[in-house]
């Protein structure tokens, strides 16, 4: 397991610079390139998909697109879909397989400068118009966290069904009976909006056995200041969740920062949980609890998919990719 220390003489910065981007620290002053570089590094230095996996052989040269539901901004500021994306590179790199990325802009996609294609790995979550503009480029359309069509396209998703059950039931046994959620919204552009799959879960577990408050559940967006501002509302009122569940790492760490700044002990006085299992949630104080996704093997998947779509499979297959809840101290 990589340390501070180690990711931090790989990328020739300071042990306190590496904390606070893995922490999401808005306020240092380092250029998007050195974010990119300790991020990647970290997810490097972390790495828990198996270290024996084999190349792919693929029969002909293939060159392979990865579409981003994010711009390159976006993508910085959560490290789920670079963790992804690395994936599918690292595979890529070992295979000889040329990848080129593409970033949404304007809520768009340009193929002008991309040249030949064989496939397309789309990672995130995208609109109809979106996807037809995709299969004017290739026939051949893996998605990565979303199953547009199971019919027509591969897909590689996670089981947030089991997921979010797993941590709820694990809280109840616990003793916890005044669960929170702490979440966000999520759109496939500016104007057409999703429901968030982990609140869906969430809501209808606990609706179902008499135990859902919606007032414990607060909806900002997928960030950092997010779950600060959130947690700092909901400990403002005089009854709030004994626990509460965060939809990723960066609103938990938030919210770590907003129960220490109003004097509560965690998990004394108050429990947090995470989703995603970021290469830092070990290093908060105390170490974070959250929900372990294998992001890289879910890349290195989706890869393996296309290349067989781009070799002649023609029967579409959706590959679930199951999670694991990490406990430490913070509940």
């Amino acid at each position: 397991m990589a340390t501070l220390k180690q990711i931090a003489a790989k990328t020739k910065t300071s042990i306190t610079t590496v904390s606070r981007v893995l922490n999401y620290d808005k306020t240092l002053s380092v250029s998007d390139d050195i974010r990119r570089i300790i991020i990647e590094t970290a997810s490097d230095l972390n790495y828990r998909t198996p270290r024996n996996r084999t190349k792919i052989k693929p029969t002909k040269k293939m060159r392979i697109g990865i579409v981003l539901w994010y711009d390159m901004q976006e993508e910085i500021d959560d490290p789920y879909y670079i963790q992804v994306r690395r994936g599918i590179e690292k595979l890529a790199l070992k295979s000889q397989i040329d990848t080129i990325i593409l970033y949404k802009k304007d809520d768009t996609y340009s193929f002008k400068q991309t040249g030949r294609l064989d496939g397309l790995i789309c990672v995130g979550k995208f609109s109809a118009a979106q996807i037809t503009l995709f299969s004017k480029v290739t026939t051949c359309l893996v998605f990565v966290d979303s199953s547009p069509d199971e019919d027509k396209y591969d897909s590689v998703v996670l089981d947030f069904n089991s997921a979010v059950k797993g941590v709820l039931i694990t809280l109840i046994k616990e003793g916890y009976t005044k669960i929170g959620y702490i979440g966000g919204v999520e759109y496939v552009s500016k104007h057409i909006k999703l429901g968030e799959r982990r609140e869906l879960v969430f809501r209808d577990y606990l609706f179902q056995r008499n135990k859902l408050n919606t007032k414990y559940i607060h909806i900002g967006t997928f960030s950092t200041e997010s779950g600060y501002n959130l947690m700092k509302e909901a400990l403002s009122k005089k009854d709030y969740a004994q626990v509460y569940f965060c939809a990723n790492d960066a609103i938990a760490f938030g919210a770590l920062r907003a129960i220490y700044e109003k004097g509560l002990r965690i998990p004394e006085d108050i429990a947090i949980v995470g989703f995603n299992d970021n290469p830092s949630s070990e290093y908060t104080f105390p170490p974070l609890s959250s929900v372990r996704v294998y992001t890289e093997f879910m890349g290195e998947q989706a890869l393996q998919s296309i290349c067989e779509k781009i070799e002649g499979r023609s029967i579409s297959i959706k590959k679930v990719i199951p999670t694991k809840l990490v406990k430490r101290d913070s509940f």
